[in-house]
């Protein structure tokens, strides 16, 4: 049975404890505290440092999370916007429609933990992990059909609810110098990442498919919170299946709701039919989801082709990044891989012209 893994950036966690004890006593106003083992969530933590702790003091016990931001080695993003990710979830508990972890403490000084770094209340519950893919082997293959569709209809309340938030409580997500949409700026963004991550590497097909989104992009695009990593593997569940929390906020923007759409109905082939592993039954079809979406939200799907495509790119872009920071080669089966080979099937482009 496949493990998922752990993603523990190297960092020494005795010391971390030591700068952490005095740093929380004083936010916590008490002498002292104890930290329990400080420990990495499975299956989770790619993109930002996650550390999990208990810390006791003056008779109470928190479960909190320690959250660090990466260290240019390990950047999977173009720009973490860090302090955004903080106050995001700030802003969403506040709103209180989208279950968040509730943030305590941002702290700037880089001095301390070598990046900048927030703490939140843990949640508790499970989470239908990608590696290894949820479909296939996991927790979620032990359920029942009708406790996997609770799950889903939950998952899909809470996903509507980001999409109903009012933008002007979120507009500091918004990246106005890369353009006047949320297309636009998306655009822009990633063909910067693509030159950062990948400078004179990118493969042929990248480029048409950046052709093809330029050329098409949608001319009126609904604006709104677009939470970046629409998926249920950045959700968690409780033992009545219900979502406690919504996670991961790297890439939240105000790319309106259709681009998480598109992304989530990506992952969703992805992590199933495209890897010819049977969708677990229970979980909602694609023309389930979109009908319930639209349904919760009260809007209609457009543009959700050019969405598709462009979360396609998207997710290659970031696959072929982490090949090269790990300075495996990019040519070969890098140039097919599935993400890209499903954006040029969606437009009804030969695959074999990948290789």
């Amino acid at each position: 049975m496949s493990v998922a893994p752990v993603f523990s950036k190297g960092r020494d966690l005795d010391a971390t404890v030591e700068v952490l004890r005095p740093w929380l006593a004083a936010r916590l106003g008490v002498d002292d505290v104890t930290l329990g083992e400080l420990t990495y969530p499975t299956g989770a933590g790619v993109s930002n440092e996650t550390i999990l702790l208990e810390a006791r003091s003056a008779g109470r016990v928190d479960d909190l999370v320690l959250r660090i931001g990466p260290r240019p080695e390990h950047q999977m993003f173009l720009d973490p916007r860090f302090r955004m990710q903080y106050d995001l979830l700030a802003a969403l508990r506040r709103n209180g429609s989208v279950r968040v972890p509730e943030t305590l403490w941002f702290e700037d000084d880089a001095a301390l933990l070598g990046q900048p770094f927030f703490v939140m209340r843990r949640m508790r519950g499970r989470v239908p992990v990608s590696m290894p893919v949820y479909n296939k082997t996991g927790w979620l293959t032990e359920a029942t059909p009708a406790q996997r569709r609770t799950l889903w209809e939950s998952a899909m309340h809470q996903f509507a609810a980001i999409h109903m938030m009012p933008v002007d409580e979120v507009g500091f997500v918004d990246l106005a110098e890369l353009g006047s949409t949320g297309p636009e700026q998306q655009l822009t963004y990633w063909n910067r990442f693509a030159a950062w991550a990948l400078e004179d590497e990118a493969p042929d097909a990248v480029r048409t498919l950046f052709e093809w989104l330029a050329a098409n992009r949608p001319a009126e695009p609904v604006p709104g919170l677009s939470w970046g990593d629409a998926r249920i593997g950045n959700m968690m569940f409780g033992d009545d299946f219900e979502v406690v929390g919504v996670m991961d906020w790297e890439q939240a923007s105000l790319a309106g709701p259709m681009a998480d759409l598109g992304w989530w109905l990506h992952f969703d082939e992805i992590h199933s039919s495209f890897q010819g592993v049977p969708r677990l039954d229970g979980l909602g079809t694609r023309q389930e989801t979109i009908d319930l979406w639209e349904e919760l939200t009260g809007r209609r799907v457009e543009n959700l082709l050019w969405h598709e495509v462009f979360a396609c790119v998207k997710t290659a872009l970031l696959g072929l990044h982490t090949r090269r920071s790990m300075r495996l080669p990019l040519a070969g089966r890098s140039e097919r891989g599935p993400y890209l080979e499903r954006a040029y099937r969606l437009l009804d482009l030969d695959p074999e012209e990948l290789s």
